[in-house]
C-alpha cells in the first residue's frame, strides 16, 4: 500500500502526524485512543486501533466527551483545526484542504476528514497491518457522513476514491450490481423498483442499461436532496472492496442505524470492533 502521508492533500498535517508516530514507535508507551461516541469517531479509531493491535503497541480505547486525561493520547476532535502536535498527544479533527484540480488548473477545496487522517497515521505506524490492508475501502468513510456531497462536489472523496480504484483496493460498481443494499438510501425509490431493475440488468444491452439507470433518478431529478453529487455516488458509483457484497454507502446506513437503537458509547463500540475484527460492518 502506497503511504497516503505523501499525497499532497495531506500537506498540512503530514508534520505533526509524522512527529507523533516516530515519537510513539520509539517510547512503545500504552496510547489512549479517545473520541466522543458519535460515528466519525468510530471511523477514526478503528484503523488506528487495528494497526497498534498489529503492531503489538498497548492502547486503551475510549469513547467519551470527555477529554483525555492521560498521555500519550490520539484524539478525534470535533473543531475544525489542523492535527495539533503536543507534548501530551495528537488531535485530529476535519479540515479544508485543495483537492482534484479544475479543468483551469485551479485547486478545489474540500473535506480531509479525521478519518482519512486517521487512516494515514496509522499506516505509519504500521505499514504491513492486515487489518489495517482489510480496511482500505473506509479512507472514504468520512467524505461520505460529511455534509459536502449534500451541497457540492467535494474533490477529496473523489481523489481519494480514484487513487482506491488504481490501486486495487475497490471497485467501482453501478447500484444495479451490488448484491446487499441498505434500501434506506433510496427512499425516493419503491424497493421493487430497484428490484426489477437489478432483475433486469445482466441480460440487457448498453441502451437499456442507461434506460434503466434514467428510471431510477428519474423521481428525484426536480428534488434538491440527495444532491447531484450524492446520487452519482448512490447510483453510479458504489464503492465494494475485496470480498464485500455490502457497499460502502450500504454499511456506512447500517452503522448509522445503531444510534436510533442503542446508547452513543454501545453503537461507537459496535462498529470500531466490527471494522477491526472484520474489516465490514
Amino acid at each position: 500500500m502506497e503511504p497516503l502521508i505523501q499525497h499532497d492533500i495531506f500537506n498540512s498535517v503530514r508534520d505533526s502526524i509524522q512527529f507523533f508516530v516516530k515519537d510513539t514507535i520509539n517510547g512503545r508507551r500504552s496510547i489512549l485512543l479517545v473520541s466522543k461516541p458519535n460515528l466519525e469517531g468510530a471511523l477514526s479509531i478503528a484503523p488506528i486501533e487495528a494497526a497498534l493491535l498489529d503492531a503489538g503497541i498497548p492502547y486503551k480505547r475510549r469513547f467519551t466527551d470527555s477529554g483525555p486525561n492521560y498521555a500519550p493520547f490520539i484524539q478525534i476532535s470535533d473543531d475544525s483545526d489542523t492535527a495539533i502536535k503536543d507534548p501530551s498527544g495528537l488531535s485530529l479533527s476535519t479540515i479544508i484542504v485543495d483537492g482534484l484540480r479544475g479543468r483551469l488548473g485551479d485547486f478545489r477545496k474540500g473535506p480531509l476528514s479525521s478519518v482519512a487522517q486517521a487512516h494515514a497515521l496509522a499506516m505509519l505506524l504500521n505499514p504491513l497491518s492486515l487489518r489495517l490492508r482489510r480496511m482500505r475501502p473506509w479512507i472514504l468513510s468520512g467524505n461520505w457522513i460529511n455534509g459536502a456531497l449534500d451541497t457540492t462536489y467535494d474533490p477529496v472523496y473523489s481523489y481519494l476514491r480514484d487513487h482506491l480504484s488504481a490501486e486495487g483496493s475497490i471497485r467501482i460498481i453501478p447500484v444495479t450490481e451490488v448484491e446487499n443494499l441498505d434500501f434506506n438510501n433510496f427512499s425516493w425509490l419503491e424497493r421493487s423498483d430497484i428490484g426489477e431493475a437489478i432483475r433486469v440488468w445482466n441480460n440487457s444491452d448498453l441502451q437499456n442499461r442507461e434506460r434503466i439507470m434514467g428510471s431510477l433518478v428519474r423521481p428525484v431529478l426536480n428534488s434538491s436532496l440527495p444532491s447531484t453529487s450524492r446520487l452519482e455516488e448512490l447510483l453510479w458509483h458504489c464503492v465494494l472492496g475485496s470480498g464485500w457484497k455490502s457497499d460502502l454507502a450500504s454499511q456506512i446506513s447500517i452503522a448509522q442505524s445503531n444510534w436510533s437503537n442503542l446508547t452513543p458509547i454501545e453503537s461507537a463500540s459496535i462498529v470500531a470492533d466490527s471494522l477491526v475484527s472484520t474489516g465490514q460492518i
